[in-house]
C-alpha cells in the first residue's frame, strides 16, 4: 500500500485514535451476575493479535557534558542544560504469543510483525524521525526482570531500534498485570514484585507499589485500574516512576481488549541518559486478527527458547559507512558527523568509553604508518601520556589492516589504559577506535575492545540509518 494509505490506516490523528479508547473505556453498563469472572489471558490458544499503540510524551530533559574519557565523566560534569522533549509515536504489529521461556517475567515472550513503528521526537527545536528498518520488523519481545526485551531472527538490530521499542504500556507487561485467580466487582491486588520493574524498566528496585483493582464490571468487559510507582536504577541514574491507568478486558474474547497507561518519571542524568521530567501517556488497542501475517507455526517453532548472544546483540552504524557488532551493555552517548561515542556500563556503573571516528584515507593497499599513529596518540594523550606498553598488528581474513597500541597514563588522578585501534580498508579507507578504561577496571572490562575491532565492516556506499534529522 502506498504512504498515503498506510497514513490512513495505522497513522490516524491522536485525537481520533484515542478518543475511541476513552469512550471505550469509560463504558458503563449494568453489572452482571454477582459470580466471580476469569481475566487471565490464555497462552494456549494459539491466536494471533493486531495491536495498534499510541505513544505522546512531553516534558523536558536535562543534558551533561560529553567528556572525552571514561575517568572524566564525573569530575568533568558541568551543569545540565534543561532542554524541551515532545515525542509522537505510532505502532501497529500483529502478535502472537510465544511458549514461556521461564518463569514469572520469562514466561511472557511473543513474536511480532511491525507493519509500522516510528516516533516523531522533537528536542527543543530540534525534530527527528525514528522509524524501524524494513528488514527488522519480526521482532520476539521477551519479558525480563528489567523490562521488554526485543530482538530480531533475522538480522542484527541497532540500538536506535531497540530504543524505538521500548515504550510504556507493551502489551506483554499488561498482559503480567493480569490475576490468576477469578475477581469480582471491587476485587483488588497486588501483582507480583517483578511486574512493576516489567511494566517500567527500572533495572534495580528499592522501593515499589502496585495495585490493581476491578472497578467496573459488565456482561462484555471489565475495567481494570491500575495505580503505583517504583523508584530505583536504570542504567546508572536514579528514577522515580508514577504508573496509572485503565485496562478493558473482553470477557466474551478472552483477552485484554484496550487500554490507556500513563507513566510518568523523573530521572537523574546518568552516565549514558539524559535526566528526564516527562509524562507518557500510551494507548492501546488489541483485536483477534483475521491473518497470521507471517506468524505461522513454523515461524513460531523456528524460535529458540533462549537466543544466543550472537542474536542479542546489536549493530552500530557510523556515518563513515562502516559498521560494528556490540552487546547490551554498550550504549550510544554522543555522536556528530566526527565522532561517535558509546559507554559500556555493567550493573549499572560506568567502566569504559569508546570514541569512534574517521582517519584521512590513504592510497589503496596502505595505512597511516605505525610510529605516526603511535606519535599521533602521544600528541593526543598530552600530559595524560605516560608510555606504550605494547604495539601490534592484529591478524585479519578480509584484508583489513588491524592495528593495536596499549597505552597508560593518567587522567583526574585516576590510572588509566587506551586501547587504540587504527582500522584500514584495502581501498584506503581509515578508523579509529580509542578505549578509554580505568587501569582497575581492565578485568572487568574483559576484551570488550577487541572483539567489537574485529567485527567492523567497511561498507560499500552510504545506508539509510533508522533515524532521520529533520531541518
Amino acid at each position: 500500500m502506498d504512504r498515503q494509505g498506510r497514513t490512513y490506516r495505522h497513522g490516524r490523528s491522536l485525537t481520533v485514535f484515542t478518543a475511541s479508547i476513552l469512550q471505550f473505556l469509560s463504558l458503563s453498563g449494568g453489572l452482571s451476575a454477582a459470580e466471580p469472572v476469569s481475566i487471565s489471558e490464555l497462552v494456549t490458544e494459539q491466536r494471533v493479535f493486531s495491536v495498534r499503540c499510541r505513544l505522546q510524551v512531553s516534558g523536558t530533559i536535562e543534558t551533561s557534558s560529553q567528556p572525552a574519557a571514561a575517568a572524566e565523566a564525573v569530575a568533568n560534569a558541568k551543569k545540565p542544560s534543561e532542554l524541551k522533549l515532545k515525542v509522537d509515536g505510532k505502532f501497529s504489529f500483529l502478535e502472537r504469543r510465544l511458549a514461556a521461556g521461564g518463569q514469572d517475567a520469562d514466561a511472557f515472550r511473543a513474536l511480532r510483525r511491525y507493519q509500522l513503528a516510528e516516533a516523531d521526537i522533537t528536542i527543543d527545536r530540534q525534530r527527528t524521525v525514528n522509524q524501524l528498518p524494513a528488514n527488522s520488523r519480526q521482532i520476539v519481545a521477551e519479558g525480563t526482570a528489567t523490562g521488554i526485551r526485543v530482538w530480531s531472527p533475522d538480522t542484527r538490530m541497532s540500538y536506535l531500534a531497540t530504543e524505538l521499542l521500548r515504550s510504556p504500556g507493551d502489551s506483554l507487561a499488561l498482559a503480567a498485570l493480569l490475576p490468576t485467580t477469578q475477581v469480582e466487582q471491587g476485587t483488588s491486588w497486588e501483582p507480583h514484585y517483578w511486574t512493576l520493574p516489567m511494566l517500567t524498566g527500572i533495572e534495580a528496585v528499592s522501593k515499589s507499589s502496585l495495585k490493581c483493582s476491578v472497578s467496573k464490571i459488565d456482561d462484555q468487559y471489565v475495567i481494570v485500574k491500575i495505580s503505583g510507582g517504583v523508584e530505583g536504577a536504570t542504567l546508572g541514574a536514579f528514577a522515580n516512576i508514577e504508573v496509572d491507568g485503565e485496562i478493558a478486558f473482553d470477557r466474551k474474547a478472552n483477552h485484554i481488549r484496550q487500554a490507556k497507561i500513563t507513566q510518568t518519571e523523573k530521572r537523574t542524568v546518568g552516565a549514558v541518559s539524559p535526566g528526564m521530567n516527562v509524562t507518557a501517556t500510551v494507548y492501546v488497542d488489541r483485536q483477534i486478527s483475521g491473518v497470521k501475517g507471517g506468524l505461522t507455526d513454523s515461524a513460531i517453532d523456528a524460535i529458540p527458547i533462549s537466543p544466543e548472544a550472537e542474536q542479542l546483540a546489536l549493530g552500530f552504524s557510523c556515518p563513515w559507512n562502516l559498521t560494528f557488532a556490540c552487546d547490551r551493555d554498550w550504549h550510544v552517548f554522543h555522536q556528530t558527523k566526527d565522532v561517535a561515542v558509546l559507554r559500556y556500563l555493567r550493573n549499572g556503573s560506568l567502566i569504559a568509553q569508546c570514541n569512534v571516528s574517521p582517519v584521512p584515507q590513504a592510497a589503496a593497499g596502505s595505512h597511516t604508518s605505525e610510529p605516526q599513529f603511535q606519535s599521533d596518540i602521544q600528541t593526543a594523550l598530552g600530559t595524560q601520556f605516560r608510555k606504550i606498553e605494547r604495539a601490534e598488528q592484529i591478524p585479519t581474513t578480509d584484508g583489513r589492516w588491524l592495528y593495536r597500541v596499549t597505552a597508560t597514563g593518567v587522567a583526574g588522578n585516576a590510572p588509566m589504559h587506551w586501547f587504540y585501534y587504527l582500522c584500514s580498508a584495502p581501498d584506503g579507507r581509515q578508523v579509529a577506535f580509542v578505549y578509554a578504561v580505568e587501569s582497575k577496571l581492565v578485568d572487568q572490562f574483559g576484551g570488550q575492545d577487541i572483539a567489537q575491532v574485529r567485527s567492523l565492516q567497511f561498507l560499500p556506499a552510504a545506508t539509510s540509518t533508522a533515524a532521520r534529522t529533520i531541518p
